[in-house]
């Protein structure tokens, strides 16, 4: 399990400076490309700001990039990282929930799905990659609400720090 925790970027990000945020992110990868907590906050930026854009204050970033950028760690990940359950877990959320960044939707759909699957696989007794691969099921919802309470116990713990990343789950999973 990763601290997602990192000053330096969860400054920036909580304080909207989005092309501070994406430099300083994209320099770091560039200089570490196997540090797997850096492509992940890189590729959940960058699938933030383009998600959330209409919602979202401070600087506008251009949206081309950030999909290049998403598209090219997500492809730097599968080619290197399909065996980690943190880098299965994120990127095959972010994919599930947005396929069209990613190219063909179906394709994609399916991928992000079978990324959480496989997430789960490897860690069945974590509730966050439990909740995350039931909730890409259709016709999951009595189970999921059994495993969101299990998701709301480890929610402080798993997702410390002020990034992007940490907010976006303790919001979207506290209610």
């Amino acid at each position: 399990m990763i601290d997602w925790r990192w000053n330096e970027v969860d400054i920036v990000e909580s304080q909207e400076r989005w092309y501070e945020a994406k430099s300083f992110l994209t320099k770091k990868w560039k200089q570490n490309p196997e540090n797997l907590k850096i492509l992940i906050r890189l590729g959940f930026f960058c699938w933030y700001v383009l998600v959330e854009e209409d919602c979202i204050g401070g600087e506008k970033l251009d949206s081309n990039e950030l999909e290049i950028m998403l598209n090219e760690v997500t492809y730097f990940g599968l080619t290197n990282f399909m065996e980690n359950e943190d880098f299965l877990w994120c990127f095959g959320y972010m994919i599930s929930q947005f396929p069209y960044y990613f190219g063909d939707y179906e394709h994609w759909e399916e991928k992000g799905i079978s990324m959480l699957k496989r997430a789960y696989e490897l860690c069945p007794d974590d509730p966050v990659y439990q909740y995350s691969y039931l909730g890409s099921l259709p016709d999951s919802g009595g189970k999921l609400k059994v495993e969101l309470q299990q998701v709301q116990t480890v929610l402080e713990d798993r997702f410390q720090g002020e990034g992007i990343l940490s907010d976006y789950f303790k919001d979207v999973w506290q209610n």
